[in-house]
């Protein structure tokens, strides 16, 4: 069994970002030939970062479990810790280096490895002694690395499987207790956006077979998931170079034709990638009413020196037509503040295209300067004091727009996908990314279900069965949600 808890960090990216930490729970059929068996070692996980290493590290457990590894939650004592992190931003690298160490300091004699994007460009420079360093490139290999560093042998042909099917980026499906299982089906970026990082860590852009995808999801469908979320690195280039696999629309068309899962949510897309055909999948509302398009700037200025595919008029076009074929549809978004150059006029010239996007929420992010990139060489770094200035004016727009979108709606029936249980009652999403509550006792995780939307509540909405009457609030909600 797998649980996830999950807190977003500021992030430069085109995909938001958010540590996530992993319990996993796992019963497993031995497969070993040495007196030390896999079940004698103890083997927890933490992700930070996107939903690409979320993914990667669901399966890096599931890999571990299948030759007889105990999994046992982070903050237990372990002998061998996995940390999957993220160098996004100057705050990954720093969270990155603060979970090693915190690792470290709960069992000295552990074996602590570092994956991950943080670690692939850190390599054997990575400012952490003693830390087993295991590159994107080797993650595949993970298993067989940490296996022969201990001593342990597993059967061989259950390492060649895995690292058959992982050298194609898929591998048997995840044991998962996530209600929405994100499903990786691309890997990499050819884009060179100035201020970004991750080609480095990540290489070229490559994706997964389509009938690979298909056997996955239909798995999570035959499992009892409401929802699979595709994600990539830079999912809009899937199969740009594997023409054979037709590209991001053809595989959302199969996924609906081939799989019964009951909904499909795309993470995100980049602008410049975008095709204005693939709408017309949009008319199967088993497709997710939710498209996050990371704008980045809304200058045109600054978006030519991030080196984007796209200006802001291409971009008010596909605006434009997404919500004129796709109603109730919510669209979301990253920005980021601060970047080299930004005079006070590219800002406001900015946030006048923010506010004309009427995005339903939005990621605001400072520019990170990453070493390495063309954009950390460029003159007019501005002053940090300037970019918070920045981001708070741009956050309250995104909570009056997140709220907007939150009101839109009450008074509606949604269709809602449970999630979690936690203290203060159920959460679950509406397929338009209303984040719903409810402290009905009744509600199964992994169900979907219409519920009334009835007022606003934290960042979404509080949610009753159908046909029930809407109980009244002392004082509700009506300020923008944080």
């Amino acid at each position: 069994m797998f649980s996830s808890y999950q807190t977003h960090i500021t992030c430069g990216h085109c995909t938001f970002a958010f540590f996530t930490f992993s319990i996993f729970h796992v019963e497993s059929p031995l497969a070993v030939y040495s007196s030390m068996t896999p079940a004698s070692v103890r083997v927890a996980f933490y992700t930070l970062g996107c939903k690409v290493n979320q993914a990667e590290t669901d399966q890096l457990a599931s890999q571990f479990a299948a030759v007889g590894y105990t999994c046992v939650p982070f903050e237990a004592t372990a002998d061998v810790y996995v940390v999957n992190t993220c160098t996004v931003t100057h705050v990954g690298d720093a969270k990155s280096r603060q979970i090693l160490r915190q690792a470290q300091r709960r069992d000295s004699n552990a074996l602590v490895v570092a994956t991950g994007c943080y670690a692939s460009i850190a390599g054997d420079s990575l400012p952490v002694n003693d830390v087993l360093v295991v590159r994107n490139r080797e993650k595949h290999d993970l298993v067989e690395i940490v296996s022969e560093k201990l001593g342990v042998f597993v059967q061989p042909n259950i390492l060649d499987q895995d690292k058959y099917v992982a050298q194609g980026l898929l591998a048997v499906s995840p044991i998962h207790v996530h209600s929405r299982p994100m499903v990786k089906v691309q890997d990499g970026c050819d884009s060179a956006c100035s201020y970004c990082i991750i080609p480095r860590a990540r290489g070229r852009s490559r994706s997964v077979p389509p009938e690979g995808v298909v056997r996955q999801v239909e798995d999570h469908s035959k499992r009892g998931h409401p929802e699979v979320v595709i994600t990539g690195v830079d999912l809009g280039s899937y199969g740009d170079n594997e023409p054979q696999h037709g590209d991001l629309g053809s595989l959302l068309g199969r996924l609906l034709a081939e799989t019964s899962i009951p909904r499909v949510r795309v993470s995100s897309v980049e602008p410049g990638d975008f095709d204005p055909s693939w709408l017309t999948l949009w008319e199967n509302p088993r497709l997710c009413r939710h498209f996050h398009v990371p704008l980045q700037a809304g200058s045109d200025g600054v978006l030519k020196r991030m080196r984007r595919k796209y200006d802001t008029a291409q971009f008010a076009e596909m605006l434009s037509n997404i919500r004129r074929h796709v109603p109730g549809v919510a669209v979301t978004t990253d920005v980021i503040v601060g970047f080299p150059g930004e005079t006070e006029e590219e800002f406001a010239e900015g946030l006048a295209f923010i506010r004309h996007c009427r995005f339903d929420g939005m990621h605001v992010f400072s520019y990170s300067r990453r070493t390495g990139t063309a954009a950390a060489r460029l003159e007019g770094q501005v002053p940090e004091l300037i970019k918070k200035e920045r981001s708070l004016q741009l956050r309250r727009i995104a909570d009056a727009g997140r709220h907007r979108h939150v009101e839109r709606f009450l008074g509606s029936v949604q269709e809602v996908a449970w999630e979690e249980q936690r203290e203060d009652g159920w959460r679950g999403i509406t397929d338009n990314n209303i984040r719903v509550f409810s402290q009905d006792l009744d509600i199964q995780s992994r169900s979907l279900e219409h519920r009334l939307l009835h007022h606003c509540h934290r960042d979404g909405a509080l949610a009753t069965k159908v046909g029930s009457e809407a109980p009244a609030l002392a004082q509700p909600s009506s300020s923008p949600l944080g």
